[in-house]
């Protein structure tokens, strides 16, 4: 029922029969990134004309999960709060387990307010998710740009546990320091989900 939903707008519907249906289907996912770079520069705005916009110098790679009854509307939320911002994301989606990934091509070096709208539409879909019985990363995992959110999601409690285990197996901090769990006297703290 809820892939009915999804797809009643949708333009086409592919599943993979085979290996080879599988591969164009991976190979069109792994062009996410370049699409978005360039999607940029196609966005039409309200009258259908071209425009440039300031160049891009990356991508915000991010993703959600959210379980499958969920999925319609966060999508159709997330697609709307990146249009009312006029701010051009691609979406490239394995929606069967609920994850789906969003590509915002950004100015993330000349312009720092633009970098500050586009984690503030990330936050919100974070947010979102987490609303929606979700998680804050169905794939790419945590690293350093969500772990703010971990604790929004598993709770601080759940998070001490992980500091302790973290702690009993890395007494010095030699592995990953400073990723994922928020550690005193980290070298490397730095919060850039770009």
């Amino acid at each position: 029922r809820t892939l009915v939903r999804i797809a009643k707008g949708s333009l086409k519907q592919t599943y993979a029969g085979d290996g080879d249906k599988l591969d164009e289907l991976w190979d069109a996912r792994r062009g996410c990134y370049i699409a978005a770079s360039k999607y940029r520069k196609l966005v039409a705005d309200k009258e259908g004309v071209p425009r440039a916009g300031p160049p891009i110098d990356n991508v915000l790679l991010t993703d959600v999960c959210v379980p499958l009854s969920e999925l319609a509307d966060v999508v159709d939320a997330t697609e709307t709060d990146f249009k009312v911002a006029n701010v051009p994301c691609v979406m490239c989606c394995h929606i069967s387990d609920g994850n789906f990934h969003c590509c915002v091509p950004c100015n993330a070096t000349g312009a720092p307010r633009e970098i500050g709208h586009v984690q503030e539409l990330e936050e919100r879909l974070i947010e979102r998710a987490l609303q929606r019985r979700g998680t804050v990363s169905g794939e790419h995992g945590v690293g350093i740009g969500k772990r703010e959110f971990i604790v929004r999601e598993h709770g601080d409690a759940h998070i001490g546990v992980q500091k302790s285990i973290k702690k009993a197996m890395d007494p010095t901090s030699l592995l990953n320091p400073g990723k994922v769990l928020f550690e005193e006297n980290a070298s490397n703290t730095s919060n850039s989900r770009l």
